[in-house]
This record gives C-alpha cells, structure tokens and sequence, in this order.
C-alpha cells in the first residue's frame, strides 16, 4: 500500500487462552467508542451487518444491540477456536437469533456459504482487522462489494505508535508501551495503521470516508488503561523474546504487572495513553462501488 511504511503480515497475537482474555479486557473499554462510531456511522434497526476479523464476537455483538431483532448480523474469522468462543457467547448472551458466525478466511469468505445470508448486506464493519491483512485496500474493496448499493462501510483501527504516552513522563509506562510499536515493527505490521484509512478506503475506491479519533487515557487509581496494557505486555511477552526486544529492565512481567504500572504512574503523577482509535465511515453510491 503507498505511504504505508509496513505491510501486515497476519494476525500478530493468535487467540490462546491469555490473549483471549487480553482481548475481552480491550473489549469491554473500547465497546462505548466502538457502539458510538457504528451508530454515528448509520447503523439503525432492521439492518443485515456483516462483522469481518470477528474475533471472539464483541463488535457482532453490539451491532447486534443496535439493529435488533429485525435485523442480522455474520460474523467472520478464520481462526475456529475464537469462533467456537464467539458462538458459546452469543448463546450465553442471548444473540442467536440474530448472530451467526462463519470459521473462514477473509480473503475466501463467500455469503452464499453462510446459511440464510444470500442478500446483500446493508453495511460492513469491523475492528482491528485491516492493519493485519496483506493488502488492506483489496481486502476491503472485494467485502464491500458484498453490499448493497448505498450501503454503509464502517472500519474501527489503531495506532500504537505514540511515543510520549505519558505526561509528567512515568518511564515504566512508556517503555512498555513501546513494546507493542518495537513488536508490530518486527512483524512488518503498521503500528499507526488508524492514521491510513483515508488513504485505504481511498485506494479501495470507495467514497471519502469521514474519520474520528480518541485516545485511552487514565492515570486514577484503577483505571482500565492499566489492566490494558499490563495484559497486553504479558500477552506478547513470548513473541518479544523471538523477535529479540528486550525488556526494561527489571520489569517482571506477570499477573502483579498491572499493580506495578498503577504504583509507578501514581507516584509520578501522570495522565497516561493508551492506544489511539481511528474510526472511518462511508456510504457507497446508490449505483453500487464507484
């Protein structure tokens, strides 16, 4: 992709048992922003939504919640024990009648393999999936082509590229932040990848998308931002090893990692980031993609 300094190269952390639960952490703190982009985006009741790099479910999940029993909602994701996770989820949460998920490859998924899902559908979305694909602007262009004319694309990404995560600058916190940007580094995936939609919806040959962005951020006792980047360290703490990036030192990385971070940015009174999160949004012409 153009002006893109990394090219992703797959899914970087997998959905072992550990990054399973560093994923519902993320989850729970990003579904407020994520629930506001899709119904900023247009989602609305009685919409057919397709949920690409599902995962273990959450965004099929609160697109669900917003389109409601008239509506329906894939989800997609090629790795089956995430997708045996999402599925136990959707029963245990009430979802089945209105989520399905489908174990495939995005770049061979095909609705009229998925059951009653034949029509087009009225929008697509998805989070943190494009930054780990080959070519992010193809992938996206053959998925929106499995909407309606006029529907609506939705894509939610990241960027942990931030050098000055912390102000006054806690350097425990900043050098475990900095972790995840050396790791996507070593994979070739894009640490700022939120910053490229324009240019992927762009190059996908969709309409100007409008953009939006927030950052995590918190610093008061308990705040989720420390449980987020204390189980992503420990998440990605064997693939740090591999790719040969060490720790700070004398960090420990283990369950008493989040306590650490809470204690070190406490005592050096600072309001702290996490992530940035981009979200982007279009609606295709009425005619079908340009």
């Amino acid at each position: 992709m153009p002006d893109t300094p990394e090219h992703a190269s797959g899914y970087l952390l997998g959905h072992a048992a550990l990054e399973q639960r560093r994923l519902l952490i993320q989850a729970s703190y990003v579904r407020p922003w994520t629930a506001r982009l899709l119904r900023r985006a247009g989602l609305t009741e009685g919409m057919s939504v397709l949920d690409v790099g599902s995962g273990l479910g959450d965004v099929a999940f609160i697109a669900a919640e917003i389109v409601g029993p008239g509506g329906r909602v894939v989800g997609v994701e090629r790795d089956p024990a995430a997708v045996e996770a999402a599925r136990g989820r959707a029963a245990s949460g009430g979802y089945t009648d209105l989520v399905t998920f489908a174990n495939a490859d995005l770049s061979e998924f095909d609705p009229a393999g998925s059951g009653p899902t034949r029509q087009p559908f009225d929008a697509l979305v998805g989070r943190f999936v494009l930054q780990y694909l080959p070519d992010p602007a193809a992938a996206l262009r053959r998925l929106a082509g499995f909407l309606r004319p006029g529907g609506i694309v939705v894509m939610h990404d990241m960027d942990v590229s931030n050098t000055d995560a912390s102000v006054p600058r806690c350097p425990l916190w900043d050098d475990c932040f900095a972790l995840l940007s050396a790791l996507f580094r070593a994979h070739r995936i894009t640490p700022d990848f939120g910053r490229h939609l324009t240019r992927v919806f762009l190059d996908a040959g969709l309409p100007w998308p409008d953009v939006d962005s927030g950052a995590m951020a918190g610093g008061k006792a308990g705040s989720t931002v420390f449980t987020w980047l204390g189980s992503a360290v420990q998440a990605v703490e064997p693939l740090l090893g591999e790719a040969g990036i060490a720790l700070p030192d004398g960090l420990v990385v283990d369950d008493g990692l989040v306590a650490t971070l809470e204690r070190a940015v406490r005592e050096s009174h600072s309001m702290v980031l996490g992530n940035i999160h981009y979200g982007a949004w279009t609606r295709l012409q009425s005619v079908g993609l340009p």
